[in-house]
């Protein structure tokens, strides 16, 4: 005697196989390659502007873990700290994409230079700009 599976059974062990491989293709879109470490950790070391840091972002965002993190947090606090008068550009592309916001708070921490921490916090308190409210505040109470 031939026994089949229920309909059912077999309708729920498809729909999981499926949901297993779509979760292993997000999990490869979001997994950094060493060679796209590599190429992140250079870039980040060259980010000049908020166009910059945005674009890598965009491209490497993934790889924002321990070394190319540092350095995001670095470029994040070098333009905060000698180029706030370009903070506008940051505040238009933030206000654009919410995750690039986020991922600039994220980056305003303990790897940013001391010295640079104090200019932020100055900046922050004596120019912010009226747009710029969510930043000035995550600043000053960082």
């Amino acid at each position: 005697m031939c026994r089949h599976k229920h309909p059912s059974t077999i309708w729920t062990t498809l729909a999981i196989v499926a949901l297993a491989l779509i979760g292993l293709d997000t999990q490869s879109e979001n997994t950094c390659t060493k060679a796209e470490i590599k190429q992140a950790r250079q870039e980040t070391s060259h980010l000049h502007n908020w166009s910059n840091i945005y674009a890598s972002y965009q491209h490497f965002g993934k790889c924002d873990d321990r070394a190319v993190g540092e350095q995001f947090s670095y470029a994040i606090g070098y333009l905060l700290a000698h180029h706030w008068e370009h903070v506008d550009s940051l505040l238009s592309i933030a206000n654009d994409d919410p995750r690039f916001h986020e991922f600039v708070l994220r980056h305003i921490n303990e790897d940013i230079p001391d010295e640079d921490a104090q200019l932020i916090i100055r900046n922050a308190r004596q120019n912010c700009p009226p747009r710029g409210e969510w930043l000035c505040k995550a600043i000053v109470d960082y």
